[in-house]
């Protein structure tokens, strides 16, 4: 598959292999960039993994209502910002230290 990265795309700093999750599962340019500004942070695999559940979507539902019905997002970007892919699921035991 051949995959063209827009420019909005590169900038966000995803890697090939986030911008076909991303096309895959339906995740919008909008939606990682609120992931990256409200999820939860947190180090986990040598990986950081930016999270949105329920507490996010409480918190900030005020700020940005569009948060709503991202419950159970992820991003996962390397140290170097690098986004490296994105998914979603519900169960946040995965990410416990």
């Amino acid at each position: 598959m051949t995959c063209y990265l827009n420019f909005e795309d590169i900038a966000l700093g995803l890697s090939v292999h986030a911008y076909k999750r991303r096309l895959q599962r339906g995740i919008q340019q909008q939606h990682i960039a609120h992931l990256l500004r409200f999820g939860r942070k947190q180090f986990h695999r040598h990986a950081l993994y930016y999270s949105i559940g329920q507490k996010e979507i409480n918190k900030y539902a005020d700020i940005c209502p569009a948060i709503k019905n991202m419950n159970g997002m992820h991003l996962v970007t390397a140290l170097n910002g690098t986004v490296l892919t994105m998914f979603r699921n519900r169960d946040f035991r995965h990410l416990k230290k």
